[in-house]
């Protein structure tokens, strides 16, 4: 049987945030992509929907709102999308788009995808699913709305 101290220093190495120690960086290595754009709004009710909703993986990571400056009339292609977030390599980023079914199998994420329809008034929403580093991944909600691309993403550890 384990002493106190070892279970604690178990539990305290369970707990520790993955991401401790790296740093966002704009060149090689770990890059946070960008969710929103400067000098946008967020919607009401993805500020609402975002506030406790999390991501279940192996690591329950919480959703964030996405709005950023989109001029397409149609959501965009896997480069393209790639380009908004600013992707350090988007010509070959892991971008695949999935239908709503698709990724949220039991709906469970349904609040999410309420709002971010809300949100852009009724848009087709899509999922983006970009492959980072290992077994990572990031989702992407989004639709287009008054000139953005409005949403949420949310990253997931896949083993």
């Amino acid at each position: 049987m384990a002493s106190d101290e070892d279970y604690m220093a178990f539990l305290d190495k369970a707990n520790r945030d993955p991401n401790e120690g790296t740093a966002k960086t704009q060149g090689k290595g770990k890059v946070e992509l960008k969710a929103l754009d400067q000098g946008v709004t967020i919607p009401a009710a993805l500020k609402k929907a975002t506030s406790d909703a999390f991501y279940v993986s192996d690591a329950d990571e919480p959703f964030v709102p996405v709005c950023l400056k989109f001029e397409g009339k149609k959501l965009p292609d896997e480069a393209t999308f790639a380009k908004l977030v600013n992707h350090p390599s988007p010509d070959d980023a892991e971008v695949q788009i999935m239908d709503i079914g698709e990724w949220d199998t039991q709906g469970q994420y349904k609040e999410i995808v309420d709002a971010t329809r809300d949100a852009t008034k009724g848009s087709d929403v899509r999922v983006y699913r970009i492959g980072r580093e290992g077994s990572r991944a990031e989702y992407w909600v989004v639709g287009i709305g008054s000139g953005k691309l409005i949403g949420a993403k949310a990253l997931a550890v896949e083993s």
